[in-house]
């Protein structure tokens, strides 16, 4: 029977010990990565090209536009007057003018989601380093980006970390 005692106080000691080891403190901060992005002044000069480079993508769209618009007024005020042969050429002329609107329309877009990736990647990167610095320096445990959209709760007790962000990126 004592050796039973022993060996349950044995079992218990153990067991309390290593729940007690097991329940690390867990060291929560947040951070909102756009709001930090929006803070930043190569974030300005990123902007400043892709606007410079949407308007001149939209002023060679417009061009384009006038282009096919003109042809076809001409198209739809000589009608009557061309002949078959005309009409069907001028008709092809028209599709063909509306297809490439439509496609560089399609490949400007994809050109400037590309090039605003780019140019936002090394600032993103930039973010995420000092953002790691400062989960590092500060003992956290896990950082949650509350600008995804994708937290639903924060506690006081999460640690609002923008400001430590920032300190690193505008020294």
């Amino acid at each position: 029977m004592k050796k039973i005692k022993t060996i349950l106080f044995g079992v218990g000691l153990i067991s309390v010990s290593m729940t007690t080891f097991s329940q690390t403190t867990l060291k929560i901060g947040h951070v909102d990565i756009a709001e930090i992005l929006v803070a930043l002044p190569e974030r300005d000069s990123a902007a400043a090209v892709i606007e410079k480079e949407t308007k001149e993508m939209q002023s060679t769209y417009d061009d384009m536009t006038a282009v096919y618009n003109k042809m076809l007024d001409d198209y739809e005020k000589g009608q009557s007057t061309f002949s078959e042969l005309v009409k069907k050429n001028k008709e092809s002329e028209l599709l063909d003018k509306e297809k490439r609107l439509q496609e560089f329309e399609q490949n400007a877009s994809a050109d400037l989601q590309k090039r605003n990736s780019d140019l936002i990647k090394p600032i993103l990167d930039k973010i995420l380093k000092a953002v790691d610095k400062v989960a590092a320096e500060n003992g956290f445990t896990y950082i949650l980006d509350v600008s995804k959209g994708s937290v639903v709760y924060t506690s006081k007790d999460s640690q609002n970390i923008n400001q430590l962000v920032l300190k690193i990126l505008k020294p």
